[in-house]
């Protein structure tokens, strides 16, 4: 059971460094708002599209093919986004911490943290069952947080707005232009210079997201949207995991394909949301602060989850 809580930890610890030196920086005067503003805009519109890019085209999906695993993760997360948007917004009376809120409850960090904690669990099937489902898990996560933050951009819903800014968002074209690769078997990994640069650029990502987040995050004003928060937290390391774990153990999944749901649904908050959410008009200190403490009580959660389905034989 140790072993678990390490594999957690090392998944966790260092995107806490790489958020602290962010919260360094910032205390230290080194960076303003107005520069991560342009940090943001970046990352958004440039390694974060590319990264996504990468991920999907390089996801197995024909060497490891698990229909139910892929249809029941699909239905899944489209069912959790939708009990996440009808839980907030019959608690939260905000309509700019909606959108915030919902999209923290039911996205996750599948890539960064969700894939190796399915390696360290299974080893080398693990990982490539794993990767399979980024084809799926991606697309969903980007799509319905697009249309949960327009939903209650400025506090109305302006479908025209949203239906363009989904059309129009870096995150989705580049699912769409990664799936149309593979489906023509575009062979970058064969153009050296190119591979080169295109895995560089993608390893940008993560890393410039963390730092932003923690230049970003205030504790100080924790206070002010502390119910909202811990809501969200409740929610997506709790409520909606366990409801995913029981459906899957209810419809027979186990092994390796109960640990990728567990993942999907229980990985701490994507990063990425909080990058999305303040390019987008949502509450980003709220975002910010949703991101830090799932991440930092992932440990303890998906630890719990483990020890859990262990114990029940699951897998």
């Amino acid at each position: 059971m140790l072993d678990h809580m390490l594999t957690a930890v090392n998944a966790v610890l260092p995107c806490f460094l790489i958020i602290a030196l962010g919260l360094f920086t910032r205390m230290r005067g080194m960076v303003e708002d107005k520069a991560l503003g342009k940090f943001n805009s970046i990352a958004f519109r440039v390694f974060l599209p590319i990264q996504i890019f990468k991920n999907v085209y390089d996801a197995p999906i024909g060497e490891i093919f698990d229909p139910r695993l892929m249809i029941f993760c699909l239905v899944g997360l489209v069912v959790s986004g939708g009990f996440a948007l009808l839980t907030v917004t019959l608690l939260e009376p905000r309509p700019d911490r909606r959108g915030v809120m919902a999209q923290g409850m039911f996205r996750a960090n599948y890539v960064l943290m969700g894939i190796p904690l399915v390696e360290s669990l299974f080893g080398e099937k693990g990982i490539g069952m794993a990767a399979m489902l980024i084809a799926i898990n991606i697309p969903v996560y980007n799509v319905l947080s697009v249309v949960f933050l327009e939903l209650y951009a400025g506090g109305k819903i302006q479908k025209r707005k949203m239906l363009h800014d989904i059309v129009t968002n870096p995150l989705i074209d580049a699912t769409l232009a990664a799936l149309l690769a593979k489906a023509v078997h575009f062979p970058i990994y064969t153009i050296v210079p190119l591979a080169s640069a295109f895995r560089s650029l993608a390893g940008v990502a993560t890393p410039l997201c963390l730092y932003i987040l923690g230049a970003s995050f205030a504790p100080a004003g924790v206070r002010s949207y502390a119910r909202s928060l811990w809501i969200t937290v409740l929610f997506k390391l709790v409520v909606i995991p366990g409801l995913a774990l029981a459906a899957a153990a209810a419809v027979g999944i186990r092994g390796i394909p109960l640990a990728v749901v567990m993942m999907s649904f229980g990985a701490p908050t994507a990063v990425n949301s909080y990058t999305m959410a303040r390019e987008l008009g949502g509450d980003s200190e709220l975002a910010a602060g949703i991101v830090v403490v799932c991440t930092a009580l992932s440990c303890l959660s998906l630890f719990g989850w483990i020890v859990l389905l262990r114990a029940l034989g699951l897998f």
